[in-house]
């Protein structure tokens, strides 16, 4: 290889801990250290209202885990978000492929994968991963998702029609604090447009 490749190809690899994603998982994900998310719970899914427990066998079809960006990598984003925009700025309507937007402003590759590592373990399938690694998918039991967030899923009639939500606000391992920031597709409500 001639002289200048390798110093080319150095430079690019000492470059390579700049650009990835720091890790912000420190330690094992430990289910016996929760932490509740509030917020969700959904208002409609009242103790006048509830059912009882769903069959631990019912699926819940699809769970999102929406993952959040540190607070530097908020202003970051802001930042690139308004300079994409601004028609002097060199980044005007230079936008972004998923993939970049990862390696920039979503999760570590390993944190990703600490996560997806722990939802398996909680026996939930994993339907799929943004590409840009802002959430995760996937789809269990009742009994699973009771054992990964360590809340029931019960049936609620409301205006006569039979719905499923979580009973209470869910939690998630201390170590997924700042990181997870919301879990959604724990009920069948619908927002109805306004």
């Amino acid at each position: 290889m001639p002289r200048t490749h390798s110093v080319v190809l150095l430079s690019l690899i000492s470059l390579l801990p700049a650009i990835a994603q720091p890790n912000r998982i420190a330690g094992r994900i430990d289910n016996a250290r929760r932490i509740a998310l509030q917020g969700h719970v959904y208002p409609k899914a009242r103790p006048e209202n509830d059912q009882g427990a769903v069959d631990p066998a019912f699926v819940l079809p699809r769970v999102t885990l929406v993952l959040q960006q540190s607070a530097a990598e908020k202003a970051t984003l802001d930042q690139l978000l308004a300079e994409q925009q601004d028609p002097s700025s060199p980044n005007y309507h230079r936008w972004l492929t998923p993939e970049q937007y990862a390696d920039k402003f979503g999760v570590s590759q390993d944190d990703l994968n600490q996560i997806v590592t722990w939802l398996s373990s909680q026996n939930l399938k994993v339907l799929g991963v943004a590409r840009g690694r802002n959430w995760v998918a996937v789809s269990g039991t009742a009994a699973a998702i009771h054992s990964a967030f360590a809340t029931e899923i019960h049936d609620y009639l409301v205006n006569g029609k039979l719905h499923f939500a979580n009973a209470t606000a869910p939690s998630i391992p201390a170590a997924l604090q700042g990181v997870v920031v919301a879990i959604h597709g724990l009920n069948d409500f619908r927002m109805k447009p306004s």
